[in-house]
């Protein structure tokens, strides 16, 4: 199993977060929020110190989330994005040799962390799908894929649902960020049933764990891989019995303490280890 991290999950700071990851063995990391700010639309030099520090340390950037979509609700701030935010996410997903970028599924107006599980369950605008097609179509130009992440304040808010839109664009450039987490937090459940309708998408993987919401709670307590609502030893299985041989990442929403980061990674190698992984490409 290829194990990382989010990097910003320790730390924003790279080199502290990087100095940490590495003690608990982990050397693959992605790049979301850095010090200055949301990548690539922070300080240049920062990126340049995250490129600086991987090849010190021989360590792996495996992906790159900029933040595409997940506010976007109308046309315009469509266009914007493609102009202002998507070429530059590319630029450094090539000069870091990545397959693609994490992005989002546009946001569904009024949504929120706090009340999208309260929401009524609308159709999915057919203006999304447009979206999707042609940023899905862009990216396969561009020599990418963008991997869509289901995430409760957006249209694709499940693996099934964001399944179905990559089928409706019929674009070559989209794929799936699979995050049961998310999912489990918007719908209150594990949602192993959703894996078999997206696993033919699954090109990333983000792990991290909850307990089901508290009378009166409007965000969940986030725990190690195991010790909520998830069968990930289930999700694993699936995940080996379709073949994938992609980046599993830490995402835990938890407090980012050394201590709390081994346990997620001890938790999720003792979910993971009793299956035989893929072996990866060469």
């Amino acid at each position: 199993m290829k194990l990382g991290i989010v990097a910003d999950e320790i730390d924003r700071n790279f080199a502290n977060a990087v100095r940490i990851g590495t003690g608990l063995g982990l050397r693959r990391y992605e790049i979301r929020n850095l010090s200055s700010g949301r990548a690539p639309l922070c300080d240049f030099e920062e990126l340049r110190q995250v490129e600086q520090i991987a090849e010190q340390e021989g360590i792996e950037v495996t992906a790159l989330s900029p933040g595409l979509f997940k506010y976007t609700e109308d046309e315009a701030a469509f266009v914007r994005e493609m102009k202002e935010v998507y070429p530059k996410a590319v630029e450094w997903a090539h000069r870091w040799k990545l397959p693609g970028l994490i992005t989002f599924g546009f946001h569904k107006p009024g949504a929120t962390e706090e009340n999208a599980s309260t929401l009524p369950k609308q159709p999915v605008p057919g203006q999304v799908v447009d979206w999707l097609a042609r940023a899905g179509d862009q990216a396969a130009a561009d020599g990418l894929v963008l991997m869509i992440e289901p995430e409760p304040i957006c249209w694709a808010d499940t693996a099934r649902i964001t399944a179905e839109l990559i089928a409706h664009s019929r674009s070559q450039g989209l794929r799936i960020n699979y995050d049961p987490g998310n999912v489990a937090w918007l719908e209150q459940r594990d949602p192993l049933d959703e894996f078999d309708a997206a696993s033919r998408w699954i090109a990333n993987v983000h792990i991290k764990d909850l307990l089901p919401l508290e009378p009166g709670a409007v965000r969940p307590r986030f725990v190690p891989a195991g010790e909520g609502m998830i069968d990930f030893r289930q999700h694993f299985r699936a995940l080996c019995r379709a073949g994938y041989q992609g980046p599993v990442s830490l995402e835990p929403h938890m407090d980012g303490h050394p201590d709390t980061i081994r346990r997620c990674r001890d938790a999720l190698v003792g979910q993971a280890s009793s299956f035989e992984w893929p072996a990866h490409p060469a």
